[in-house]
């Protein structure tokens, strides 16, 4: 396992291994399957096993390591049946969110400015940047619906949604690439024309699923 080191900023040291660990695996640094010792985190941070162990528990529970009982902790390596899953968890909630937003006319800017954020971030920005900003937006299409049992699943479900676009660097080779995807989806939102808006976010989540196949299968993706 390769990795800068760097200070811990947090209110506590569990918290801060957790959030640097959830921000190398989010980013690609940590690649499908590396395993990721106890022993050598420990010695990496200087903290006690005992943290890094309820770091890692944490990190297994939010479904961004696998970590069977007795083994060491590995980053998951997530399969194009894992993807179809995911999306199909994810599609209905996502779906409806469009309808509604099209049909009742509710503002979004709170999106808007988080795309601008995405659409700002400079070209030598980290995928990792990428993913986060990625994600912010489509929460904050989520929260506009103004559903509070909606706006607490839903981060639970992006964690894997995160870890699955982390796997997909490839997929967007340009540094515009995805920002003009969801620039595109949100003016399908914004339309007016709530057909419209779910025909765009159907495409956007299956096009999704495609790439995350044909990476899978050492193919090019069709953008």
């Amino acid at each position: 396992m390769t990795a800068a080191t760097g200070r811990l900023q947090v209110t506590s040291t569990t918290d801060a291994l957790v959030a640097e660990l959830r921000g190398r695996i989010l980013s690609g640094e940590l690649t499908p399957g590396e395993a990721l010792p106890e022993n050598a985190l420990a010695s990496e941070f200087g903290v006690a096993r005992p943290t890094v162990r309820s770091a890692l528990q944490i990190l297994a529970g939010r479904n961004l390591l696998c970590r069977p009982h007795g083994r060491t902790a590995t980053v998951p390596t997530l399969t194009p049946a894992d993807a179809r899953d995911l999306y199909f968890v994810r599609a209905p909630l996502e779906m409806e969110v469009v309808t509604t937003i099209a049909e009742r006319g509710l503002s979004v800017e709170h999106a808007r400015r988080r795309l601008d954020e995405l659409e700002s971030l400079p070209a030598d920005a980290s995928w990792g940047d990428r993913v986060r900003a990625h994600t912010l937006f489509h929460t904050a299409l989520v929260d506009a619906v103004e559903s509070p049992r909606l706006s607490r699943i839903y981060p639970a479900l992006q964690e894997e949604m995160q870890l699955c676009l982390a796997q997909l660097h490839s997929a967007y080779p340009g540094p515009d690439d995805l920002a003009r995807e969801h620039r595109h989806l949100l003016d399908a939102v914004t339309s007016g024309d709530p057909a419209h808006a779910r025909t765009v976010m159907r495409e956007h989540l299956d096009q999704a699923v495609r790439l995350f196949t044909a990476r899978s299968a050492g193919e090019p993706g069709e953008r």
